[in-house]
């Protein structure tokens, strides 16, 4: 059940993290933003680095894993 006000978290795909990213940053950027608005633009944009990290180690493990099953696959 989800309590309201909140969303729901949706995992998302690094390229539409990556875009999230850029808007962060350009807001960053351009903006006059109020220190605690960009204190939260901030650490909303480093949380989505982290989701993109975290994309990134698991599509390593699963292309390592690959290479070690096909390596195994030819001994």
């Amino acid at each position: 059940m989800t309590k309201k006000g909140t969303k729901e978290a949706t995992p998302k795909n690094y390229a539409e993290l990556e875009q999230e990213v850029q808007k962060s940053l350009e807001r960053l950027q351009k903006e006059d933003l109020p220190l605690d608005e960009a204190t939260k633009v901030y650490e909303d944009g480093m949380r989505k680095l982290e989701e993109m990290q975290k994309l990134l180690d698991e599509l390593r493990e699963k292309v390592s894993d690959s290479i070690d099953g096909k390596a195994e696959e030819q001994e």
